[in-house]
């Protein structure tokens, strides 16, 4: 190899490194790594801000509904413009100039950020986002990444999980925890964790969930916790007691040092806000 093309190939890594150090932009304008230098975040506002007023609405049992224990308690914006909308993605997303993924990056919002959407737009890229930026500018980012209810952080010892707002972890056995709604009875998210050496080959099934041998896998999809692939397993349950359904989605990972079990605990309308929350989790 001629010094000429070491030299070539030096100034490629070099310029790899350089953007590297910016963020780190992945398919489809996946999460971006943030700099340790430390990137721009948004001052658009912070994840327990208010949605608009006047325009939201609370996700709750309907009247005379049996089945409450299984809703997802959220308050979803309207589809409408404008509206507020808030970052899942576990270590941000990218703010771009244009509707594309390959357009230039303008910033990095954070995790929870909330964003006013202006416009809305489809392409082969997905649909995305209008915002106005603190500095007065247009941007865009995917809004594959963003929820349409306010989320806050909740965590135990080895985890944090954006969940809606409402929820928070209650701590009910050494490396187990619940997510309840406004500390009720109420669970949407059961967290098993331990050392990778002690994983078990079945998670254990969580007071108050009928025996496993009667869940019916309906399907097993991939997914994302933060940044680590996982597959979701999807089962129809009916509850013990009332017989109301609901659906379990059952995710496992392995990290170098720890095993985690998430089973989400939802109704049928509310099963596309798992992938949205394991997408927002980091671990250790």
């Amino acid at each position: 190899m001629t010094k000429l093309t070491l030299a070539a190939w030096g100034l490629v890594i070099a310029l790899l490194g350089a953007e590297v150090g910016l963020a780190v932009a992945r398919p489809w304008d996946h999460h971006v790594a943030l700099s340790l230098s430390g990137s721009q975040t948004s001052s658009l506002g912070r994840a327990n801000s208010s949605p608009s007023p006047g325009t939201s609405k609370l996700v709750t049992p309907s009247a005379g509904d049996r089945c409450p224990d299984v809703v997802v308690r959220r308050t979803e914006q309207p589809q409408t413009i404008p509206r507020s909308a808030w970052v899942h993605a576990s270590d941000g997303v990218n703010v771009r100039a244009a509707p594309s993924s390959s357009a230039t990056r303008l910033m990095t919002l954070a995790t929870g950020t909330q964003v006013s959407v202006e416009e809305q737009q489809g392409n082969p890229d997905g649909v995305w986002y209008r915002i106005r930026l603190s500095d007065g500018r247009d941007g865009w980012l995917s809004g594959r990444y963003t929820t349409n209810y306010p989320i806050s952080p909740a965590a135990t010892d080895s985890l944090k999980i954006w969940l809606p707002v409402g929820y928070q972890f209650q701590s009910v056995a050494q490396g187990k925890a619940e997510a309840h709604y406004n500390n009720g009875p109420l669970t949407l998210l059961y967290v098993e964790s331990g050392a990778r050496d002690q994983a078990p080959a079945e998670l254990a099934v969580p007071a108050g969930l009928p025996g496993r041998s009667t869940w019916s896998q309906r399907s097993s999809e991939q997914t994302l916790v933060g940044d680590l692939p996982a597959r979701d397993r999807i089962f129809s349950i009916a509850m013990a007691g009332s017989g109301c359904p609901a659906l379990i989605s059952e995710v496992r990972i392995t990290t170098t040092t720890r095993y985690y079990g998430f089973i989400f605990l939802v109704d049928e309308s509310s099963s596309s806000v798992v992938a949205q929350l394991l997408d927002s989790a980091t671990v250790q």
